[in-house]
Parts: structure tokens; sequence; C-alpha cells
């Protein structure tokens, strides 16, 4: 596992992903844990929470960058569900001043968890790093493979291009 492989985009999402399942356990509604009180939400958020660590794990391993690639586009998809989710269950469908169940701070931190796993997995699918020195091991490995350069294609013949008359 290569520690240096990890940048901004991946050390926001693995820090949004932790963050985010140790507030999933304080107070969101009424004095209950987010993962008491939501049904399909806990699982929504749970996944984006594995899928998250899942790029963050496959970038360390410095696999090929399409797992990563994979990772983060399958992250981005699941979390913006999720952040729908929390968004109607938190903003729209909040409880009023009199109802029995409140909406309590972890349940904005929450939210604010998920943002930042979100923003941190788009920054980490935007930066491609082309010239780093690992990327340019990678791609001295990949072409090495290919083997040998091909030679150019000889000269065309200009006599043999002329119409005939």
């Amino acid at each position: 596992m290569e520690v240096r492989r990890l940048r901004t985009g991946e050390v926001a999402t693995a820090a949004g992903a932790v963050a985010l399942a140790a507030v999933l356990f304080i107070d969101w509604f009424g004095g209950q844990s987010g993962w008491s009180t939501m049904t399909v939400g806990r699982f929504l958020l749970a996944l984006t929470i594995v899928l998250a660590l899942t790029l963050v794990v496959v970038t360390l391993r410095a696999g090929a960058v399409s797992m990563a690639l994979s990772a983060a586009v399958v992250t981005i998809g699941i979390g913006t569900l999720a952040l729908l989710y929390l968004l109607l269950r938190v903003g729209i469908d909040e409880p009023g001043r009199n109802a029995i169940v409140s909406v309590d701070a972890g349940a904005y931190l929450g939210l604010l968890c998920l943002l930042v796993l979100l923003a941190g997995t788009w920054r980490a699918l935007g930066d491609e790093r082309k010239d780093s020195a690992i990327s340019q091991r990678q791609t001295e490995r990949v072409l090495g493979v290919r083997g040998p350069a091909r030679p150019p294609p000889p000269a065309r013949d200009a006599a043999r291009d002329e119409p005939a008359s």
C-alpha cells in the first residue's frame, strides 16, 4: 500500500466516510440515532460509506486506475441518492415545532459529512495525476508489455500516385 497515492480527494472521501459512520450513531431525530430512525436511509448511507472506503483502499493498493475510477463513479451515484434522501428527510420532511419528534444536530452533521464525502469523491474523480512518477511507471509498464515499437511505414512513391494519362 502506497500512502503517497492518496490525494486531497481521497483524503476528503475517507474523512467524510469515517465521520458519517460515527455521526450515524448520535442523535438525529427526537433523541434517537440516525441508524435507528431511518429504515431505507441507513442502508443507503452504509452502502455509501462502504463504497467510499473501497475507493480509498483501491487507490492505496495501487491497482489499475480504472478500478478507482469505477469505485468513484458508483460512489457518486449511490451517494447522490443518499443525499437526496437526507435532504428530503432532514430539510423537507422535517417535523414542525409542535411535533413530537424534532431534528437534532446529528442530522445536520450527517448531511455535512455526506457532502464532504461526495465532494472528495468528485475531486478524486477529476484528478488524473498524469505527471506523477507513479503514473509514469505504470504507463511504462503497460507499454512495455506491448513489445518494441513498430518501424514506420515505407515512404510513398510519388510516381506511383500520379494518374495515368
